[in-house]
């Protein structure tokens, strides 16, 4: 009986190497839950929703991989599930917003206006008549004008900032800093059920120990 309790608990080498283990497949499976969220249904993308569905799934199969490894899901483990998710939830941001770059970035260049406009500039003659060709000047003068306004609008839309003030548009249309608090909310309750979801796993996995410590288990 003396000997039941060392054998219970890992040696320290042995956690070591169940951690790093554990470590590893979980920075593989949160990459490959990150890379199937980004390719989701847009309908299936519920705001909020969807984050603490990502935190259940994500901190439930990290626990259960932990207690497979024979780790206790403990402060430093839960400490890492969350340190994962939020990885996983930044991951998702940055291919989010690089799919959300390809596609305006083909807007822009589908759009043949401004370019055949220079080309009727740079091809046509000004006029001769001073009276024409002030009109024209100020013409030119407004184009450009309007040209270096679309170029910032297009640098503009291609920020992070605009990819999350997209992401709530069906919502409300929100401006600077509001779509960030929100994205920061969303993470918060992403992280929360994700802990949430590792301590089931952990009162689970400790009323089985339990039971089969007991004597009836035993007998």
């Amino acid at each position: 009986m003396s000997d039941q309790p060392s054998e219970l608990k890992p040696s320290p080498s042995n956690f070591k190497t169940g951690y790093i283990q554990w470590l590893i497949v979980s920075a593989v499976l949160i990459t490959a839950l990150s890379l199937l969220a980004v390719h989701l249904p847009e309908r299936l993308k519920l705001l909020l929703v969807y984050a603490v569905v990502y935190g259940l799934i994500s901190g439930g199969a990290l626990a259960t991989i932990a207690v497979k490894f024979g780790l206790p899901i403990k402060k430093t483990i839960i400490l890492m599930i969350v340190c994962l998710v939020i990885l996983g939830q930044s991951l998702i941001l940055y291919l989010s917003h690089q799919r959300y770059q390809e596609v305006t970035l083909k807007r822009f260049k589908a759009d043949q206006t401004m370019f055949s406009v220079d080309r009727m500039f740079a091809t046509g003659k000004p006029p001769e008549d001073p009276e024409s060709l002030k009109g024209y000047e100020h013409t030119r003068k407004l184009y450009q004008e309007a040209k270096l306004e679309r170029q910032q609008n297009e640098k503009n839309l291609l920020l992070i900032s605009s990819y999350l003030q997209h992401r709530i548009s069906s919502v409300a249309n929100l401006k600077t800093p509001w779509p960030q608090l929100f994205w920061i909310m969303e993470l918060l309750f992403c992280c929360g059920s994700a802990i949430w979801a590792s301590r089931q796993i952990a009162q689970s996995e400790s009323k089985n120990t339990s039971s089969s410590d007991s004597p009836d288990a035993e007998s």
